[in-house]
């Protein structure tokens, strides 16, 4: 079992705190509580696209990487339809490097013409790649939209649609960032060769000052419970025939879900 401390910012931040003394190194992960389910249908690859602009520096730091990479670290982020996810790894000497960092663009990321035309064509050359001109790309595209009538699982993280991104405008990434990159919003996890107490320090000197924004009450279309089995022929110019079959099963608190995830390990 991992041992670890929490406590919370008068801003809402949660602060989850792992000290580990085998090693010179320490980890800054910043979790948004945030994903591809709650972005609006007309308006989709939201939080993927921010996953992306979040490198894109902030009105203080303007290229996020260089101040980073001077104090030994090193970062990346992963977007789910459920979360997005951010991490600094850094000798633990250098930790409040990872704080300034995270926090200043949670403060004032930099909501610049420049940098949302490179990360969208970014995003959108992602998405042709995987999901338009490789073969079997838009499979699980199908396959989700198939699976869910209501949920918003039934698109992907990547979006529903490339002209959602193309179309982004500077008020709506204004208004998703205002709206869910918030510290009331966030939970911050520290780990590696750190302290409690100097993780508070820090955490209240960098975080603190950031006001929190309104909450976020998630209130997602429910499922309807599947009654028939749903399928699909598509024909494509492709290699090979392809079969692909999903079922439903519980979420990660069911009871059921370990042994669900073990069937999946033993028919793969």
């Amino acid at each position: 079992m991992i041992q670890f401390e929490k406590f919370q910012l008068d801003n809402g931040l949660k602060v989850l705190v792992h000290q580990d003394t085998s090693t010179p190194m320490a980890v800054v992960n910043v979790l948004y509580n945030v994903g591809a389910k709650d972005e609006d249908p007309a308006k989709t690859g939201f939080a993927h696209l921010f996953e992306h602009l979040m490198f894109g520096g902030s009105v203080n730091i303007p290229v996020y990487d260089e101040p980073l990479q001077r104090a030994g670290g090193e970062n990346n982020a992963y977007t789910t339809n459920d979360l997005t996810n951010y991490y600094c790894q850094i000798p633990a000497e250098n930790i409040e490097t990872a704080f300034w960092l995270e926090s200043d663009r949670m403060l004032s990321l930099a909501f610049s013409k420049k940098s949302l035309e490179v990360q969208r064509k970014v995003v959108c050359e992602e998405f042709k790649e995987h999901y338009i001109n490789k073969p079997y790309g838009d499979a699980w595209h199908k396959m989700r939209s198939l699976a869910y009538t209501q949920h918003p699982y039934r698109w992907m993280t990547i979006g529903a649609s490339l002209a959602h991104v193309e179309d982004a405008t500077m008020e709506d990434v204004k208004d998703f960032f205002f709206q869910f990159y918030r510290p009331n919003n966030a939970i911050l996890v520290v780990t590696g060769n750190v302290e409690t107490e100097q993780v508070k320090q820090l955490a209240k000197k960098w975080f603190g000052p950031i006001e929190a924004g309104k909450a976020y009450v998630r209130n997602l279309p429910k499922e309807p419970l599947q009654e028939k089995t749903r399928s699909m022929d598509v024909r494509a110019d492709v290699p090979l025939d392809m079969l692909m079959m999903t079922w439903h099963m519980g979420g990660r608190f069911d009871e059921g879900y370990h042994a669900t995830d073990l069937i999946t390990e033993v028919l793969g």
